[in-house]
């Protein structure tokens, strides 16, 4: 794997195994504290200071959820094959030298001249 965070990209093989459990493992745990700290909401007695806890509460699960959920968009993009396109696989220099010419342009082959 090379790089950090979106620029990681696999390099030739398969990804990291520990990279994949620590991205697997922090999706379980984020997702699992969301539903945890929905299911421990104290009564406070004050109506509104009440509303300002669910409110807070709710938005901490909601954030716990989209961390959950960038985290398996992640784990998705790690383990997908790179098509070979990819302007983030490094590759050799004589690679662009393969590429076709466009039709009239300089130094690539013209069609009019035979």
């Amino acid at each position: 794997m090379t790089g950090y965070g979106t620029d990681a990209a696999t390099a030739d093989g398969p990804v990291d195994p520990a990279t994949l459990r620590a991205l697997t493992r922090a999706r379980r745990v984020t997702r699992d504290l969301a539903d945890d700290l929905l299911t421990h909401l104290p009564d406070l007695g004050d109506i509104g200071t009440q509303r300002q806890l669910d409110t807070w509460v709710e938005q901490a699960a909601d954030t716990l959820r989209a961390l959950s959920d960038a985290i398996e968009e992640r784990l998705l993009d790690v383990t997908r094959p790179q098509p070979t396109d990819d302007p983030r696989i490094h590759r050799s220099p004589t690679a662009s030298l393969r590429r076709p010419w466009p039709p009239g342009a300089s130094g690539g082959p013209d069609p009019d001249r035979s």
